[in-house]
């Protein structure tokens, strides 16, 4: 028998189980038997259906039981042969006892199976699963001379070449032509491609297929280089060198002949509305690779390779910080010292990551390569990606060591007799400690109707959940969280203690230490806390938090207005403008700005359009009128430029990209071309809407982040670069003369409807209050106020 795992039954248990059930089973089937024998004639043909049911349930049971004692016998059987034996034998024992009526004694045999585990074995499980994988990576270092991240680089490269080297239509004498080509003494001379047999010496040497190094020339696979003496050496291009590597990683993918590659690329150029002329001329050029495939493609690097370029770096960097200095001559040991000296100093090897770390390769420039870190411990079974970006790997793994010891390592250690009291210590619920999950990885906030966590959900966009106030408030008084006063308002963080106590939590549950607790706890409020939350729906405030001057205390109440007199509601009576928030700025209203909370607003004329310009507005389609009234360029103004109008559009016209065209053309004063302080009025002010101006709902403007982008040809972002490196940000204040900041503009009143000409009013009734005029919609309403 081989050895027990931690948290696994002994053999001994198991048999004693298994037999145990059997006898249960035994015991219930004689039951069954004589109640079958003591039957009446009405209860006979019930009660012998239960004593076969019974009596097949308990020959199970002790076929089981028999079964294994014979596998404990034999050394070659493992454990689990007999824990699988005992759960049987209970399994079937608990079913005879159910049909006959029973009580099922024998499923309290299940728990002498199942045992938890303690905390030393946890420790034991998980070192014996690094060494294992420790193990394994060496094993496989030794075998391909790669680590992890180059074998997985390496099986990629293998499915892209299965994938790429059928199609390119190639027999074993084009990946020799680009063989000769990639040792640099393929040249062409006199209407004859031959391989040099020294380099530089550009005469005779072994010819080379002539067709196929013309066709590997016209796909692009080869360039010409011309020599001194006129000769045009043949060198590989960068598709040429990746498609060599693929056909080398998967030769399988080459054709025999010439005729078979032939058919091939025939097969797959032919179109029925080709003319056979065109489809033979198509199937004799070879395919291009394509620039996916080249950029796709990344070479893997040996452990060897990693070690010289570290030695190489090392070098180069010991000379960058001063070490070496021009004209003197660098120390070296003497020549007998100088194997002892090798062997003393020790070769930098690559960098390595903690387990569950891995290198993401990132596209590379002509100088450098670049690399992200992605953790597969953070998320189960999904790697995340760290922020940053690093063209030095070891800095990279240094960030990945950090991140481990500061995220991870913790987790995996066993809790000591202090944690596990410390835990035992906030008994928390499940609900509880979502909240403190909200509290650190979403956004958790107070407004006028209660506890909000917003955008909870990571898998579904914008899903905001309510909380729980006295959840929230009792993890505040106990501690375990802070509020922070922002501009925008309260936001609840975790404490230190939080942080802390959640670790606690998270690990012990882990490890099957503790469990949540099935109500929410009690936990006992801080002395400074004991006075209860200030919460903001009883229009109460913590000590130093401005109240808002559209929020006037509640100690006088206003008097109501006589109700023969409707007046229109004002500043002081706002009870929508929450509800207005929700629907008419979404997101927005989050948004922190603690970098650029300007308040001031910098007041720029508005637009005045003409009557050209109102038209090419009209006729834009709806949808991108809606975009530009969101982006408030339906009016922009754009600022002093000491480039005419006219050079301007030439410039987009001939220097800007291709693909900008199609989205400036779609909008009447173009998209790309205004800045963020070049905007005009929002959306709300241009209906009438001041009380509800975006820019005021927001607390302040838009503010730009000061990033831009460089993109090629094909419109693909290339480079990011900082437009104002000292400047100050670039800024979008409404242009209405609307106030943006103190009490709100009031609302205006409902437009009512006219009466039809000819039909009376209709006298309302004393008794019963007339019912508020709906409010039709009115027809281009943005339109009319921009106009």
């Amino acid at each position: 028998m081989t050895e027990t795992d931690a948290g696994e039954p002994t053999p001994e248990t198991c048999l004693r189980v298994a037999r145990a059930a059997a006898e249960l089973a035994a015991d219930v089937d004689e039951k069954a038997l004589k109640a079958a024998c003591r039957s009446r004639s009405g209860s006979e043909a019930r009660l012998e259906k239960v004593m076969h049911a019974v009596h097949a349930e308990t020959v199970e049971a002790e076929r089981f039981a028999t079964q294994a004692e014979q596998w404990a016998a034999d050394e070659d059987m493992p454990d689990n042969a007999l824990n699988y034996c005992a759960r049987e034998a209970v399994g079937h024992a608990v079913r005879a006892q159910i049909a006959a009526g029973v009580e099922a004694t024998a499923a309290a045999l299940r728990a002498e199976l199942e045992r938890k585990l303690t905390p030393q074995e946890h420790a034991e499980r998980e070192s014996e699963r690094r060494r294992e994988e420790a193990e394994r990576e060496a094993d496989a270092r030794a075998e391909t001379g790669m680590d992890s991240d180059n074998r997985h680089l390496a099986a990629l490269n293998g499915y892209l070449a299965e994938d790429t080297v059928p199609e390119l239509g190639w027999t074993t004498g084009h990946v020799r032509a680009l063989e000769a080509a990639e040792t640099g003494r393929l040249y062409w001379r006199d209407g004859q491609a031959r391989q040099a047999a020294e380099h530089g010496v550009w005469s005779g040497g072994r010819k080379v297929s002539r067709e196929r190094t013309q066709d590997l020339h016209t796909a692009r696979f080869l360039t010409t280089v011309d020599a001194a003496d006129g000769t045009r050496v043949l060198l590989l291009t960068p598709a040429g060198q990746v498609a060599l590597e693929l056909a080398r990683l998967y030769p399988q993918g080459l054709y025999e002949n010439d005729k078979a590659a032939y058919e091939a690329r025939f097969a797959r150029v032919a179109k029925r509305h080709k003319r056979m002329d065109d489809k033979k001329a198509a199937a004799r050029r070879l395919p291009s690779l394509e620039s996916s495939t080249v950029s796709r493609y990344r070479r893997p690097v040996t452990l060897a390779e990693q070690e010289a370029r570290a030695a190489r770096e090392a070098a180069e960097q010991w000379e960058d910080e001063g070490g070496y200095c021009p004209g003197v001559e660098t120390p070296r040991p003497a020549v007998a010292d100088a194997p002892a000296a090798a062997a003393a100093v020790p070769v930098p090897a690559g960098p390595s990551l903690p387990p569950g770390m891995y290198f993401m390769p990132l596209p590379s420039t002509k100088y450098r390569e670049w690399w992200a870190i992605q953790c597969g411990r953070c998320q189960g079974g999904v790697r995340t990606e760290l922020p940053g970006e690093w063209h030095d790997k070891y800095e990279a793994a240094q960030v990945a060591r950090e991140h481990f010891e500061d995220a991870h390592r913790p987790l995996d250690d066993a809790l000591t007799a202090e944690d596990i009291a410390e835990v035992e210590r906030w008994p928390l619920s499940d609900a509880q400690r979502t909240v403190l999950f909200w509290a650190e990885h979403a956004e958790l906030a107070e407004y006028d109707d209660g506890f909000w966590a917003l955008d909870c959900v990571p898998d579904r966009w914008d899903v905001n959940k309510r909380v729980a106030r006295g959840r929230v408030t009792g993890l505040w008084a106990a501690g375990l969280l802070n509020v922070r006063l922002t501009s925008y308002g309260r936001r609840l963080v975790k404490s230190p203690t939080g942080h802390r106590v959640a670790r606690l939590v998270w690990r012990a549950q882990r490890q099957g230490v503790a469990e949540a607790a099935a109500k929410d706890a009690r936990l006992t409020p801080l002395p400074k806390r004991s006075n209860g939350y200030p919460l903001l729906s009883e229009g109460r405030r913590f000590k130093g938090e401005e109240r808002p001057a559209d929020d006037p205390a509640p100690a006088q109440p206003a008097p109501a207005p006589a109700p023969a007199e409707p007046t229109p509601p004002t500043t002081a009576a706002r009870t929508d403008q929450p509800l207005l928030r929700r629907l008419f700025a979404p997101r927005s209203v989050r948004e922190q700005r603690p970098a650029y909370d300007v308040r001031t607003v910098i007041r720029r004329p508005q637009r005045i359009l003409t009557p050209e310009e109102r038209k090419r507005v009209q006729d834009m389609p709806l949808l991108n009128l809606q975009g530009a009234l969101i982006m408030g360029i339906t009016d922009p103004v754009p600022n002093a430029s000491p480039m005419p109008e006219d050079a301007g559009a030439w410039v987009r016209e001939h220097a800007w990209p291709a693909h900008f065209q199609p989205t400036e053309d779609r909008y009447p004063f173009g998209f790309h071309r205004w800045s963020m302080c070049e905007r005009g009025t929002c959306w709300n002010c241009l209906s009438g809407r001041h009380d509800i101006c975006v820019h005021r709902q927001k607390g302040g403007p838009d503010v730009d982040n000061n990033r831009d982008w460089v993109t090629n040809h094909q419109g693909r972002t290339v480079a990011e670069f900082i437009p104002r490196p000292d400047g100050e940000p670039c800024v979008w204040w409404c242009r209405c003369e609307c106030p943006k900041d103190g009490p709100a503009p009031a609302r205006p009143a409902a437009k009512k409807k006219p009466a039809p000409a000819g039909s009376p009013a209709a006298p309302e009734p004393a008794s019963v209050p007339a019912a508020a005029p709906a409010r039709a919609p009115e027809a281009d309403a943005v339109q009319a106020v921009l106009w």
